[in-house]
């Protein structure tokens, strides 16, 4: 990892080759055992000096669940001998895919936020060797050729002219080993060096070389595919290309050594004495949630990142204040959290903390916007001037529930965040039942904000001997203070056992999974349930529906997919009681009920739209658009992963926790405000705060919705459009998701 001081003995520089971090990539682990007995058996010309002046690091398969799932469906499925016609089984395995990981995460977009236990354990081993160079082996579409650096554009500008050149250098490297076989290959396409998510960013962002190596193939290629050539795209030849490019990497690094030691030794010593970034200091405040401010505080650690508490407490600055998205101005007070510019890895804490990042060319591979403060909702202002450390930022001390001297009548929890969340969700486990109030009230001399949690002797008959163990030991678990009560008196506001303070009842939830619907975002909820909050959901198959039904179930969560096979059912069981929780894509199954004020609106909005619209004349000649062109044009519809302000009415349950504004990573289409039902969260603005969207997708944005419900028959449905809880590191949505699910 990062320490103080200078090397005084001799360096190594350490190469780093990675491959299958996608588990159908199948090339890749197959490329590393050639390579592995290659520089074993010292092989190749020069390998021997390579061994001798390098360290050589080879992580054959970076995803091993991935993988082991895409070679058993495999065998499952191929043929006696190979079968070269795309449409057989053994080139189309079926849903989920063998790409992500247990959970349906792909390890390539979590290398900052490190949410997967994969990428934690690769990144904890990165910062013991900190490599000069990594390379990491992937596989793209069957009928691409190869690719290698130097990366399209955009690139970040925290890149150094260093790595530009590198880059630049590499490619040329690997080109004449590819011109040697005459392989097909092409570079400064498709795969830029922008969002810090992947395998050649993140590593770039911490000093080293990164690159990125694509195969053309992937899993769908599987042992021998037929191509749109005529030529058949054999495992072989894929195996091949990752060699030739492995040695490349491995000939150039050796060949430019002394220069790629002396280059990431002055990068961080550049960073910490001399920073680029405009703002110097970044304060977050202390008074934040915890949950999400000893989040915020773990990526920070996982990533190297320094941070202390403030100085200068009292003094005011001026600053951008990222949740007004504006110029504002700051006190330091006692708590408040620093991260300087001032240290070794400055140029990420630019990257993660700049509030609109800077994109050269608008056809970026993915997101264009991830700054941190938005992320996790939390305020924030990154200063222009320098402000001193004071000291370390302590623990939180364990909470103390200290006994007291009467049978309490009720527990009181205020709420604060996720972590209370938890706690709630352990008790349900046990059967205890909890109720919350809808409207603020003062009690036992503490104020309690809506959304606070009551746990009262009187709910909870059954468990009278022993619910002040159970509850006490669950508050120790998870480190929250309760305030017992001796009475439902409350001294100002609503009593307790108002109908202000309704009962959560322990929740059955079903997630649908399967054909249809998104991996991706299955995968995110059900680590959601699991890893975040601990709590048992039921996966189930849309293949098995019409067998199970879903009454049993208190909710049923539709991630985003196309569901349009099982509309009668899930409109059948809304009307009958349930609660659907609809989100991104799945939001079709209600549009298109004609019955659904969501729909009446959209259909309402869509004629305002068609009456609106200028009629287009046959020789309008912005129809002649160039055939170079097209993808820019198609890229005006569409929000490469910008973030939107989101307004929040606090006072509904479901926003409980969000404050009045939320931010939300927008991807999808919108829908329009609903004339009957809750609008709970809306986007008022064309422009998204942060990141790239196209101008007629700015345009469609104003006035939509982001969070609402209705009432249908005896049951409810709630529609998120967006994402909550994006790639698990969007973690201020783990608040709505509890509230719509539990509330």
């Amino acid at each position: 990892g990062l320490a103080e001081g200078k090397f005084t003995d001799r360096q190594l520089p350490i190469i780093w080759l990675a491959y299958n971090v996608h588990g159908n990539e199948s090339a890749g682990m197959e490329a590393a055992m050639k390579v592995l007995y290659t520089l074993v058996t010292r092989s190749f010309p020069g390998s021997d000096d390579w061994l001798k002046s390098c360290i050589i690091i080879i992580d054959p398969c970076q995803n091993p669940d991935g993988r082991d799932l895409y070679t058993f469906r495999y065998r499952n499925s191929q043929n006696l001998n190979p079968n070269t016609d795309k449409n057989s089984w053994e080139h189309n395995q079926g849903w989920p895919g063998a790409r992500t990981n247990h959970y349906f995460f792909d390890l390539n977009r979590d290398w900052t936020w490190q949410t997967q236990i994969e990428t934690l354990q690769r990144i904890s081993l990165y910062k013991k060797f900190m490599p000069h160079v990594y390379a990491d082996f992937h596989e793209m579409g069957a009928e691409s050729t190869f690719f290698f650096g130097p990366g399209a554009e955009p690139w970040h500008e925290v890149i150094t002219p260093w790595q530009h050149e590198f880059h630049a250098i590499m490619g040329r490297g690997n080109a004449a080993m590819f011109d040697e076989k005459s392989k097909l290959y092409f570079t400064k396409e498709t795969f830029d060096l922008f969002c810090p998510s992947f395998g050649d960013t993140w590593p770039l962002f911490n000093g080293a070389a990164g690159f990125t190596f694509e195969q053309g193939g992937g899993g769908f290629a599987g042992l021998a595919l037929k191509q749109l050539s005529g030529d058949t795209l054999t495992l072989k030849k894929r195996i091949d290309g990752h060699f030739t490019a492995s040695i490349a990497t491995l000939k150039v690094s050796y060949e430019n050594r002394e220069k790629l030691l002396s280059e990431f030794n002055s990068f961080f010593g550049d960073n910490a004495n001399n920073p680029r970034f405009k703002y110097k200091s970044i304060i977050i405040k202390g008074s934040n949630d915890k949950t999400s401010l000893n989040d915020l505080l773990l990526l920070l650690e996982n990533n190297q990142i320094r941070y202390s508490l403030a100085g200068n407490i009292g003094k005011k600055y001026s600053g951008f204040d990222y949740l007004a998205n504006s110029e504002g101005e700051i006190t330091i007070e006692d708590g408040d959290i620093l991260v300087s510019a001032f240290q070794p890895q400055a140029r990420f804490v630019e990257v993660l903390f700049e509030p609109d990042s800077k994109v050269s060319d608008s056809l970026s591979y993915d997101l264009t916007a991830w700054a941190l403060p938005y992320a996790y909702n939390i305020k924030a202002y990154a200063i222009t001037e320098k402000i001193k450390p004071a000291g370390k930022v302590p623990e939180k001390p364990k909470a103390r529930n200290k006994p007291v001297d009467f049978k309490p009548y009720a527990y009181l929890l205020n709420f604060s965040g996720f972590n209370e969340m938890k706690f709630i969700s352990a008790l349900q486990k046990k059967g205890i039942k909890v109720r919350f109030c809808v409207k603020p009230f003062t009690a036992g001399g503490t104020n309690f904000e809506r959304g606070s949690y009551i746990i009262t002797t009187a709910d909870n008959n059954s468990f009278y001997v022993s619910l002040d163990s159970i509850v006490s030991k669950a508050a120790d678990r998870f480190n929250i203070e309760l305030k017992p009560v001796s009475t439902g008196l409350s001294e100002k506001g609503k009593d307790l056992g108002s109908d202000y303070s309704p009962l959560m009842k322990k929740k059955n939830i079903a997630l649908l999974c399967g054909d249809g619907t998104s991996a991706a975002a299955v995968g995110e909820l059900w680590y959601y349930f699991e890893r975040e909050l601990d709590y048992p959901v039921s996966l189930i198959n849309t293949s098995n529906t019409d067998r199970i039904g879903f009454d049993e179930y208190d909710v049923v969560i539709l991630a985003s997919g196309n569901y349009s096979r099982l509309n009668d059912t899930i409109i059948s069981y809304v009307k009958k009681g349930g609660r659907v929780i609809a989100l991104e894509n799945s939001i079709a199954v209600f549009a298109s009920e004609k019955s659904t004020s969501l729909y009446k609106a959209a259909e309402s909005r869509n004629s305002e739209l068609k009456a609106a619209a200028p009629k287009q004349k046959s020789d309008d000649h912005s129809l002649l658009r160039k055939f170079e062109d097209e993808r820019r044009f198609l890229l005006s519809e569409r929000s490469a992963g910008s973030i939107y302000r989101v307004k929040i009415d606090s006072s509904h349950p479901y926003g409980f926790g969000l404050g009045d504004e939320w931010f939300v990573m927008k991807k999808n289409s919108s829908y329009p405000f609903l004339d009957k039902g809750s609008n709970i969260g809306y986007i008022l603005e064309n422009d998204p705060v942060a990141g790239f969207a196209g101008y007629k997708f700015r345009k469609q944005i104003k006035n939509t919705l982001v969070i609402g419900s209705e009432k249908i028959g005896k049951g409810e449905v709630i529609y998120i459009t967006e994402d909550p809880f994006f790639r698990a590191f969007w973690k201020s949505g783990r608040v709505l998701l509890w509230n719509v699910i539990f509330r």
